[in-house]
């Protein structure tokens, strides 16, 4: 397989919660874990499958003293048939550090 990726991956296992907006504009949240991160993407493990394309806002636990939560906005670039496991882009390299909208 050729690796296609510009940015280096690092495997983790962090706690994550994502937000988007659905069809009818309701506010949807899942979480899950985030399982690998780039400065340009992650796959993320959630409870319910995501369709390719969809917008989020993905919050990402930091296992740190002091700001936790890191986010990011993204967007869906694939998913695993079958399985509520998806692989992002981000629509920028830098975070923004802040808590999920909906609390835990």
């Amino acid at each position: 397989m050729i690796e296609r990726r510009s940015a280096k991956r690092f495997q983790v296992d962090w706690q994550i919660r994502v937000e988007s907006s659905g069809d009818s504009g309701k506010r949807l949240v899942d979480s899950g874990v985030l399982h690998n991160l780039s400065s340009s993407g992650a796959l993320l493990s959630l409870t319910n499958p995501l369709s390719a394309g969809t917008q989020l806002d993905v919050y990402v636990k930091l296992p740190l003293d002091g700001k936790k939560w890191m986010k990011y906005t993204a967007h869906v670039v694939r998913i695993e048939p079958g399985l509520a496991v998806a692989a992002v882009m981000f629509d920028t390299a830098r975070p923004v550090f802040g808590v999920p909208v909906v609390p835990l």
